[in-house]
């Protein structure tokens, strides 16, 4: 595969329309795909033209065509449980390929400092890390063997990530969900350059959705508003999904969906993956990106 299939040009545009038309015919697989971010992802990819799988614990909140959209329950933590996800989308799929995979599938918990009040000190819990991370390894590694399966340019494939604003910056949340989200811009960081599929994120900010407790919700966007700031939209968030998409030129990038404040179409290219050439960091990423492990194998003997 090609060393150069990452090539950094800068900082991606953020049109606040999208053309979706490339997108009919196309088969999506999203994982937790049923309620929140993931159903308005799901919905506005069958309105688009695509056939979508949608993989989730529970069903959908209400029913969909057949001929458009399939349920397939899965716990995203169980391999076994994700290849039946990608091998129904194969046998079901108008053209029995898969050319989008939306790694949405996520949830949030407890910081790893919670209960240092505790008699005996206790465990953090791993169940984000299971979710957030592995879960995300197994729906990576299973993108990348359908789609060498599926298409012969690897720019056909296209593989969405969805890490967190919490990816990016300092925040007092909790430390595991703001790992589990660095740990996912590390991926894309890496998978972008080896010629395999093409991979974005997104990283949104703080999105109102209904599974997010009201009172709490109320509270930050007065704060965030004392800030000039505010939360943002499901609506943006589904904008920059169908941008990279239906964008085969899009390789490499994070979509931070932002408050309007900051970007008029609701999302932004952070520019924050890539580093200056001339900086010591700038220098030793082209040096460590020159190098074409896999022609060795494994890095550690």
């Amino acid at each position: 595969m090609p060393q150069t299939f990452y090539n950094n040009t800068g900082r991606a545009t953020n049109p606040s329309t999208i053309n979706t038309s490339t997108l009919k015919g196309k088969t999506a697989v999203i994982t937790g795909a049923c309620s929140g971010l993931g159903y308005c992802y799901s919905k506005a990819f069958i309105a688009a033209g695509c056939f979508v799988v949608l993989a989730d614990l529970k069903p959908p909140p209400e029913d969909l065509d057949e001929s458009q959209a399939l349920f397939v329950q899965c716990n995203v933590t169980v391999w076994e449980e994700q290849l039946a996800v990608f091998e129904a989308a194969t046998a079901r799929s108008p053209t029995h390929k898969i050319d989008i995979v939306i790694a949405n599938a996520g949830i949030a918990g407890p910081d790893v400092l919670a209960g240092l009040n505790d008699e005996i000190p206790q465990p953090p819990q791993t169940t984000m890390i299971d979710v957030n991370v592995t879960g995300v390894l197994y729906t990576t590694k299973l993108a990348g063997w359908y789609f060498t399966r599926h298409h012969r340019d690897p720019l056909h494939g296209c593989l969405i990530l969805i890490s967190s604003i919490m990816g990016y910056i300092d925040t007092q949340s909790s430390a595991i969900y703001g790992a589990s989200k660095f740990a996912v811009r590390g991926m894309m960081c890496c998978i972008r350059r080896k010629g395999i599929l093409r991979v974005n994120c997104i990283a949104p900010w703080l999105i109102p959705t209904p599974i997010m407790n009201k009172d709490f919700l109320d509270n930050v966007r007065a704060q965030f508003q004392d800030m000039g700031l505010d939360l943002t939209s499901t609506q943006d968030a589904v904008t920059a999904v169908l941008r990279i998409a239906s964008d085969y030129t899009l390789n490499g990038h994070t979509f931070a969906i932002v408050p309007r404040e900051l970007a008029a179409s609701g999302y932004m290219d952070l520019g924050l993956d890539d580093l200056k050439p001339e900086s010591p960091a700038g220098k030793l990423q082209a040096a460590a990106s020159s190098i074409y492990y896999s022609k060795f194998g494994h890095a550690l003997s």
